[in-house]
């Protein structure tokens, strides 16, 4: 715990040392703390839940705006979280969908720890909500299923069902994106500008 406490201890007072630098160098001018902290922890498994409580308190202690505990078990837990910090710190939530349960009718409707919207996040009383990991989840699902569908094979989905595609008929993949689409998002149309602007003859 000492370790981790000295760590975001370290992190403020580069942070502030910084800024008063910066404030006497600059003295005319405002010179805000940019730079927010997040003091995270995710002792959670190794340590149990009241070393997160503990370390939260510590981090909240030492001034970190944004307090950040990992892996948290339960809706419970972050709610017991959040009730012992202040209601003026900033709190995240990060999440990690790891599994699904697959239900006894194959349903697969059970999660082991269902992703919160932003909207319970909110009603839990945290601020932020941080979901780094749920697009690239999404992707490689994705990726995995149009891949088995153009080599003619089930989905996950399909073998849960007992559903086995052996016509070998490649059909467009679920939740495929027109290439139009594609072109808007990795920026065609801002390459097509600019060749228009600079042409190369």
């Amino acid at each position: 715990r000492e370790e981790a406490v000295e760590r975001v201890r370290g992190a403020i007072g580069a942070r502030d040392l910084y800024y008063e630098q910066q404030h006497q160098q600059h003295s005319n001018e405002l010179c805000g703390k940019g730079t927010w902290i997040v003091a995270r922890t995710d002792c959670r498994m190794a340590y149990g839940f009241d070393e997160v409580i503990e370390r939260c308190l510590r981090f909240e202690e030492l001034g970190a705006e944004i307090i950040y505990a990992e892996n948290l078990q339960s809706v419970e837990e972050y709610q017991q979280l959040r009730d012992r910090l202040d209601s003026r710190t900033v709190t995240m939530i990060a999440q990690v969908q790891e599994s699904l349960n697959v239900d006894n009718d194959g349903t697969g409707a059970g999660k082991k720890k269902p992703l919160l919207t932003l909207q319970e996040i909110a009603e839990l009383g945290f601020d932020l909500g941080l979901f780094g990991v749920t697009p690239l989840q999404c992707v490689v699902g994705a990726l995995d299923a149009t891949a088995k569908q153009f080599l003619g094979r089930s989905t996950d989905d399909d073998d849960r069902q007992g559903i086995t595609n052996t016509t070998g008929i490649i059909t467009p993949p679920r939740a495929m994106a027109d290439f139009s689409d594609v072109k808007r998002v990795v920026g065609f149309d801002e390459l097509e500008r600019f060749e228009s602007e600079f042409p190369c003859n």
